[in-house]
């Protein structure tokens, strides 16, 4: 079955959007990747047993860079009503360095800078669609929302690339409260906050979810979760659910 909800990916071919994207296309959704290596997206989502047909039939790719507003309008069609953004890079551990380095420190801002300029452009769209970030935890306002023994790691070896993460939420959140613009520029967002991504294997009924609502979100404190299993939480919890733009947003975290 083919489902006429449009959905727009960037960065499908990292393990969480990837993973969603996936579940999307087994479901019958028609979606649209953005990628700079074709071949890798299609690889990965031979892993997850999507085939050359359902990729022919239901998923249209995209090569280019998120950094460039042509690529990504063509990326993000007039009927597109839900857009992922699993935008990131790893980071790599270099001889005699103390801390990983990033070959871009700011791609998650910049990433998504260009997608709202894009969405700012058709700002008379009827379609203002969902928006899904792919973030951390570790960068909650209200307080310290990984275990004790994570801060190290956190707040000292990733702190730079979590300024990135941050910086990504907060333009967001702007776009949908009209501080800078007359006008909302998108109909919902939803931040997903996963603990420590892993590689693992999905693990039924292990996930645990919480909204940041006025405090940290405790129920949902952890160490670690795996890639496939932040992306089946989005395509399960987020994407099936998706109806309506609501004209709100909210920021979830998500662990084991």
């Amino acid at each position: 079955m083919e489902i006429s909800k449009g959905i727009a990916f960037f960065g499908a071919t990292g393990g969480c959007a990837g993973a969603c994207l996936a579940r999307c296309l087994e479901a019958g959704y028609t979606c649209s990747a953005l990628v700079r290596n074709p071949q890798k997206l299609i690889d990965l989502l031979a892993t997850h047993d999507i085939s050359p047909e359902t990729i022919a039939s239901r998923l249209t790719v995209i090569t280019g860079n998120v950094k460039d507003p042509d690529i990504v309008a063509q990326t993000i069609l007039p009927t597109t009503s839900i857009i992922v953004s699993g935008i990131g890079v790893s980071p790599v551990w270099k001889e005699g360095a103390w801390f990983p380095i990033l070959d871009d420190w700011t791609i998650c801002q910049d990433g998504v800078s260009t997608i709202l300029e894009v969405l700012r452009s058709r700002r008379t769209a009827a379609v203002k669609p969902l928006l899904v970030i792919i973030s951390t935890t570790g960068i909650s306002k209200f307080g310290r929302d990984i275990p004790l023994p994570m801060v190290p790691l956190y707040h000292f070896m990733l702190s730079v690339p979590h300024k990135d993460k941050e910086a990504m939420e907060l333009m967001i959140i702007d776009a949908m409260n009209n501080q800078k613009d007359n006008d909302a520029i998108i109909g919902e967002y939803v931040i997903v906050r996963p603990s420590l991504l892993t590689n693992g294997p999905v693990c039924e009924g292990a996930v645990r979810a919480d909204v940041e609502d006025g405090d940290v979100a405790k129920n949902a404190i952890g160490y670690t979760i795996s890639r496939k299993d932040v992306g089946g939480y989005i395509f399960e919890e987020v994407v099936q659910k998706f109806t309506a733009p609501n004209g709100t947003g909210r920021i979830v975290a998500i662990t084991y």
